[in-house]
């Protein structure tokens, strides 16, 4: 079995790291990722997810990217159970990063996780 998503898109949002319970930090991104192909009216699709990048990897998008940056994002996806305001239970699916790549340099990207932790 695989679990696994792989955008390579242009960040929406302004980075900011946010401490959620017990000093976990976490940012939230809304990613832009084009299509590859054109519609029946020839004008490409963009579409938009939200990814969640935790701990370390949230350390690194606050410290290296900002909106409009060119990025890779690979990692998987957790199913959640939330209750809506009429007290129905829906299934959400989070998707929750696991390494960066930047490619604002086309020469050289940079997969940010093989750097070693901070100690």
């Amino acid at each position: 079995m695989y679990n696994y998503f792989m955008l390579i898109g242009r960040i929406c949002t302004d980075i900011e790291i946010k401490e959620v319970g017990e000093g976990k930090k976490v940012v939230n991104l809304l990613l832009a990722v084009n299509r590859d192909f054109k519609n029946m009216d020839g004008t490409i699709t963009t579409d938009f997810f939200r990814v969640s990048l935790w701990e370390f990897l949230a350390d690194i998008a606050n410290d290296c990217l900002k909106k409009g940056a060119m990025v890779g994002i690979k990692g998987r996806l957790v199913p959640k159970k939330e209750t809506t305001a009429n007290k129905t239970v829906i299934t959400v699916t989070e998707l929750v990063g696991e390494r960066i790549v930047f490619f604002d340099s086309l020469n050289n990207p940079k997969d940010m996780t093989q750097v070693e932790k901070e100690s």
